[in-house]
């Protein structure tokens, strides 16, 4: 039983580094053409990943965090632009963006977070144009 919950507690930390390494790793080979700072760090990842992660609380919250202040740019950012003559701001609770992630996430596993999290943005503006 003690052998058990060692392997339990290498294999959690083995998993954590992974994740940190995946990060570090995917964020210095990102590019985006619009705004290259969109795909580095966690958007770099790819949806595969989150799909894999999402039971670990910590990639939960990471990703989480990452999906509600790239909204929040997004949304200061279609605001502050004059070319809008009604921008739709998108505001969403913190257990929506996450399975809305999720759900982005698992249309095609090949994408990046940043690209499912524009494609969640485009879809959220189109339901509030419909409004």
């Amino acid at each position: 039983m003690r052998l058990f919950f060692q392997y339990s507690i290498n294999i959690k930390r083995h998993f954590v580094c992974a994740f940190f390494l995946s990060m570090i790793i995917g964020s210095s080979v990102s590019y985006c053409e619009t705004i290259p700072s969109i795909k580095k760090g966690v958007g770099a990842t790819l949806c595969f990943d989150v799909i894999s992660w999402q039971h670990h609380e910590t990639a939960k919250k990471d990703i989480t965090n990452w999906v509600i202040s790239f909204i929040d740019e997004v949304n200061k950012t279609t605001a502050a632009n004059k070319n809008f003559k009604k921008v739709p701001i998108i505001d969403l609770n913190k257990n929506l963006v996450w399975f809305g992630t999720l759900a982005y996430c698992s249309l095609d596993t090949k994408l990046t977070l940043a690209e499912a999290t524009m494609k969640l943005i485009t879809n959220e503006w189109e339901k509030l144009e419909k409004r």
